[in-house]
């Protein structure tokens, strides 16, 4: 929880360059040093980080405040988070008529693009117009699926990203959430979680009256 060594030895442009938002779990213990951001995702913590080649120095709200304004920091995070390279991108299709995307890559930052999600789904997807919100799943640190909400589909994917997710946070080093969002106007609402027993999806009363407007009853 100390001044990362970074601080100490690189220029502050150098540190604004490299400067990029993180999603950690939010336990307790890390809500002291960590807790100064906003909170977007429900059950995780929105930190800064500096992208270093080797590794990831997360900065406590102490370390922030020799840098300037935590609000310029953040919008200059956000804009080096544009740039994070995803490796791969592939669709998931199901014959129960679920499709949702995938990105994968060896950045510590792909889980982060949830957080510029409408740009994001509009790179990697066409018409992605999405008035009705988009889900989306961070199983770990390095993925990110997301389903643009249309129509009645909606109804399996929801379902196969949260077993995805699920089996995602179960199985992956560094461990974000088993849960799916729905993503609506920059707001993100839990809607499916993973049950304490297993895999079994839990539907919050958000995701069915989505599920139910969108079925036409």
């Amino acid at each position: 929880m100390g001044r990362p060594q970074a601080l100490k030895t690189l220029s502050r442009d150098h540190i604004l360059a490299r400067l990029r938002p993180r999603f950690i779990p939010g336990e307790p213990k890390l809500l002291k040093a960590f807790g100064y951001g906003p909170r977007s995702v429900p059950g995780l913590l929105e930190v800064l980080a500096l992208d270093l080649p080797e590794t990831v120095d997360m900065l406590t709200a102490d370390s922030l405040s020799e840098l300037g304004d935590m609000a310029a920091l953040r919008d200059r995070a956000f804009e080096n988070l544009r740039a994070v390279r995803v490796d791969k991108h592939k669709v998931v299709r199901d014959k129960d008529g679920s499709r949702f995307d995938v990105l994968i890559g060896g950045s510590y930052f792909i889980a982060s693009l949830a957080l510029i999600l409408d740009e994001v789904a509009g790179r990697h997807t066409k018409g992605a117009a999405a008035p009705d919100g988009i889900l989306v799943a961070l199983p770990h640190r390095h993925q990110l699926a997301f389903h643009v909400v249309r129509d009645g589909g909606v109804v399996p994917s929801l379902h196969t990203m949260a077993r995805f997710a699920a089996a995602g946070f179960a199985e992956s080093p560094g461990a974000l959430s088993p849960s799916v969002f729905w993503w609506h106007e920059g707001s993100f609402t839990e809607v499916a979680t993973q049950h304490d027993t297993g895999l079994h999806v839990e539907l919050t009363q958000e995701a069915m009256d989505l599920a139910t407007r969108l079925a036409g009853g």
